[in-house]
């Protein structure tokens, strides 16, 4: 067995564990959260020739190898000195007294270390042991090991603070490695219990922890975890008990078994016995002392209430008591009423007293009813705030209470639980880690919640759990992380912190957390213009201006960073996040579901999002992603009653950076684009010398971002509070108003989303500007953005699909499924055998001459109505956005009935067709007869070549 082997099996699973080295210049010790750090920090103490020990039980916090500071403990150990001077000349000798006591006790086999000179033996239990319940069985066995004569260091046995050495490590006195000699399996305590029963009897009733020996002790006995009773209090409450007193001499035997079963755990239990017993015709001192003392060994606590109704049926009924407390025992306790510890972590423990009738005991809240404390639960709790919880859409109540080896937990629920008898609300508490024993205690603790909650409501006001952040209250709060910025009355701006729903208070403060100083920020932002980074300048406006979305009718625009490598793209991403808090956890990655994309955007609301390469985007899905961020809202959803949810909503820009230009992607796609395109901003960034030449400069950017973030942006949205909702809106109707003007810019009516977009980073880089949050002149950016913008209005121009574009492409994939007809005059009309069609006719051209000699005058198209909307579909395009192109341009051709033969005047037959006609006279379309006076050419042509 190795060193961390042993040290797992013999030491508790939880807690901090303890290594000292005890050298001639003093001792010198460690504190470790895990097993396997410790075995780690064995070995190396040990390897360096350290005389090294190991502490056997785990304790509660850093610093205190004090019994007081022990969690638990999971063994019994003795030390059995050997050697010259010492009970036993060798190990050896030792190993067989050793075996003696064991076979003396009946006890179980124990693992037997070699420690280098004596021996150190250890019953390890199969369960961890608070010191309480630990103490009793150790100063047992070193009681036993006394009594029986079994020579051992007294001061190792019931300290559970004492250290031994672990195996695998030297004993420098002998040189001698410490082995392993006698392996064992854990050992119940019931088992260890049983052995040293004899030795537990004259500890005090409220340390022992006795091992039940069969099924009847089971039934006579409930565990007891309370002080001693009053016997006086218990005989005037309990109505068995009383008539037990009054009438000794008709009590039964099980009767009166049961009677002692609860003086045993009275003060004076011997004497209170007794004075039980006097009259009944069994009675002596010593019998009735024997009786007490059998119980207290083959039991763990007092007589339960269902055992006196079992001895003596009825007796009960009408008790004022009956299922409230488990046993006659606890009628007798009354509790110490303590304060709210200075643990707890919020000052609201200590403001909001506990509603009467509970109270607060070092053993947990207890109910007081006709002065008897009754459990309510093992542990202190108290609520922290109420309010409605915009995750889930309705009022929560949160609590903290004090959970055993772990510490201060939420417990957090829908307020709906706490009216009386919901039948959810125990599976509530026990899916957050608190079991109640039953039914009764279950509606003791939702009452004392209930009631705890209520003196909360007096003191202070409604506090939401918010799932998202940005604007709150008619922009009178801007939310931030687990801070809430509020504007005042007077105009001034508070800050203080708030909890968020369930889904999101871990988030918060992982992503909007703050690191460094706002100064270093400040003092960091003349790099853009030094190194002439005009796409940081503007990166960085769009980030300021996030929060000013909200405030327009941009609901959300796409601007993409496209370029190279070496351009600095994705640092400028990070850039902006740094504006708002931890950049590495709110800059988001490229592979993504549509669900988190919306869950994302929906928790930043009004700060900027980034998504890095969306290179790895499909084309087809550019789209869809340009048009979902325009919409500033989540898909329907329903919740579990089949009822709506309130949708997410958000205002924002996206930010996200390309190798591959996103308008080509779009493009690529085959889809119908004009509206997308008019939702992207894209903006070629350029290669930098600053990036290209090495990763350095690279590398300082991003390890000071990383380093310095989050109070930028809380400053700028705390000044936008001051401005107040309407100075904001004044002040962005201003800049749109002169921006035109101030850099000679003019958009078109397609281009507002672009429009807007800069002019809220022009104007939120100016604030920034006067608030001294930048420290350079982000006008070059602007400037350069705007001549990139008639850069992307010619691409976005250049591949506009019109209705025009749209037939020609029909016609082209639709080339084997027409028909030509020619109409000359007064003559039969002709049809050109040279395109007769192979399959169905989808496609009709008539074209119209005065004589043989003419050329091709008009003509009209008709064009298979169902097939071509379903084509229209396929391609993405609008029917009706089609039909009213057409429609303005005055060349609907479309017969009345809304229906032609499509083959007419040929030899294919067929019904007829619902169709579209089309004026073939408009400029764009005279091609198409021009092409016709060339085929009737050639066909006049084939004619007479065949006479």
């Amino acid at each position: 067995m190795d060193t961390l082997n042993f040290l797992q099996r013999v030491l508790p699973s939880a807690g901090f564990y303890v290594t000292t080295a005890i050298n001639p210049d003093g001792r010198r010790q460690g504190f470790f959260a895990t097993i396997e750090e410790l075995a780690k920090a064995v070995i190396a103490l040990d390897q360096r020739g350290n005389n090294t020990y190991f502490a056997v039980s785990a304790f509660v916090e850093k610093g205190s190898r004090k019994q007081e500071n022990v969690r638990a403990t999971k063994l019994v150990a003795l030390d059995v000195d050997c050697g010259e001077g010492k009970p036993y000349p060798t190990w050896k000798e030792g190993l067989v007294a050793l075996g003696n006591f064991v076979q003396q006790m009946r006890l179980p086999k124990p693992m037997i270390v070699h420690s280098g000179n004596g021996l150190h033996v250890y019953w390890v239990l199969t369960e961890e042991l608070e010191p309480a319940v630990w103490k009793p069985l150790a100063e047992a066995m070193k009681a036993a090991a006394k009594d029986k004569g079994f020579a051992i260091d007294p001061a190792v046995p019931a300290d559970s603070a004492r250290v031994l050495r672990p195996v695998g490590t030297t004993n420098p006195k002998s040189g001698t490695k410490v082995r392993l000699l006698v392996d064992a399996q854990p050992v119940s305590v019931e088992q260890l219990t049983t052995s040293l029963s004899a030795y537990m009897s004259a500890l005090p009733v409220q340390a022992q922890r006795q091992a039940s020996t069969s099924a009847l002790s089971q039934a006579l006995q409930v565990k007891q975890d309370f002080p001693p009773a009053n016997a006086a209090v218990v005989a005037t409450k309990c109505q068995q008990i009383g008539w037990g007193v009054k009438n000794q001499g008709e009590v039964s035997e099980p009767f009166w078994y049961a009677m002692l079963g609860v003086a045993a755990y009275c003060h004076d239990s011997d004497a209170v016995a007794m004075s039980w017993s006097e009259n009944h015709p069994g009675y002596s001192p010593e019998t009735t002392i024997s009786k007490v003392a059998h119980w207290r060994n083959s039991t763990t606590g007092p007589a339960t209430c269902n055992k006196f109704e079992e001895v003596r049926p009825g007796g009960c009924k009408g008790c004022k008591f009956k299922d409230k407390v488990g046993t006659p025992a606890r009628l007798g306790v009354q509790y110490i009423e303590v304060a709210p510890t200075e643990a707890a972590p919020a000052a609201v423990a200590k403001d909001v007293p506990l509603p009467r009738p509970f109270k607060r005991t070092a053993d947990g809240i207890k109910l007081t009813v006709d002065e008897t404390d009754i459990d309510v639960c093992k542990f202190d709790i108290y609520p922290v705030s109420y309010g409605k919880d915009e995750g889930l859409g309705y009022e929560t109540v949160r609590y903290c209470w004090d959970r055993k080896h772990v510490g201060w937990t939420e417990l957090v629920m829908r307020q709906a639980l706490l009216t009386e008898g919901h039948r959810d609300f125990a599976t509530v508490l026990a899916d957050q880690g608190i079991v109640l024993n039953n039914r009764n205690q279950t509606g003791y603790f939702q009452y004392m919640l209930r009631a705890y909650m209520d003196e909360l409501r007096q003191m202070r006001a409604m506090t939401n759990l918010y799932a998202t952040m940005g604007w709150k209250e008619n922009f009178s709060q801007f939310v931030i992380g687990d801070t809430i910025l509020r504007r005042n009355v007077d105009g001034s701006v508070s800050e203080e912190s708030v909890s968020l729903s369930s889904g999101s208070s871990r988030m918060g403060h992982e992503l909007w957390g703050t690191s460094g100083s706002l100064d270093a920020w400040v003092n960091f932002t003349p790099l853009v213009s030094k190194a002439d980074l005009r796409a940081h300048m503007f990166a960085l406006a769009v980030g300021l201006s996030g929060p000013l979305y909200a405030f327009t009718g941009l609901k959300g625009l796409t601007v993409s960073l496209y370029g190279p490598t070496g351009g600095g793209k994705s640092l400028a991403q990070m850039w902006i996040q740094s504006i708002y808090g931890n950049p590495e956890k709110l800059h988001f990655a490229a592979k993504f579901t549509q669900n988190t994309l919306f869950g994302r955007m929906g928790m930043y609301s009004h700060m900027p999002m980034t998504i890095d390469e969306v290179t790895m985007m499909d084309d087809k899905d550019v789209g869809d992603f340009a048009y979902w961020v325009s919409q500033g809202r989540d898909k329907a959803r329903m919740n579990r009653n089949a009822e709506e949810r309130d949708a997410k909503t958000w205002a924002m820009p996206v930010i996200v950076s390309t190798n591959k230009s996103m308008n080509s992607k779009l493009i690529a796609s085959g889809l119908d684009t004009d509206a997308q395109l008019a939702r992207i901003l894209e903006i070629n960034v350029p290669p930098s010398k600053l990036f290209t030449r090495d990763s350095t400069a690279g590398r300082k950017v991003y390890e000071f971002i990383t380093n310095n973030y989050g109070h930028v942006g809380r400053v700028f949205i705390s000044k936008l509070l001051e401005l107040g909702e309407a100075g904001v809106r004044a002040a962005i109707a201003e800049a749109t108003t002169n921006f035109r003007a101030k850099y000679d810019a003019a958009f078109s009516g397609e281009e507002r989303f672009w429009e807007q977009a800069i002019i809220l980073a022009d104007l939120a880089a100016k604030l920034a500007n006067e608030w001294g949050l930048i420290a350079y002149d982000h006008r070059p950016g602007i400037e350069w953005v705007l001549s990139q913008v008639g850069a992307v209005r010619r691409a976005a121009a250049e591949f506009k699909t019109d209705a025009f574009d749209l037939l020609s492409e029909y016609l082209n994939e639709n080339a084997d499924a027409q028909v030509q007809v020619f109409h000359t005059g007064s003559q039969k009309p002709t049809m050109d055998y040279n395109r007769i069609p192979r399959g169905e006719v989808r496609v009709r051209f008539d074209f119209y001459r005065k004589s043989s000699s003419d050329p091709i005058g008009n003509g009209t198209l008709m064009v298979d109505r169902t097939h071509f909307r379903r084509w229209l579909a396929q391609r993405g395009a609008d029917y009706k956005t089609f039909l009213n192109e057409f429609t303005d341009e005055n060349i609907i051709a479309t017969p009345k009935s809304n229906k032609a033969y499509l083959a007419k005047d040929t030899p294919i037959k067929l019904g007829q067709a619902y169709v579209i006609g089309i004026n073939l006279n408009h400029p764009r379309l005279q091609g198409i007869l021009t092409d016709a006076d060339e085929a009737i050419d050639n066909l006049a042509y084939g004619q007479m070549k065949a006479v």
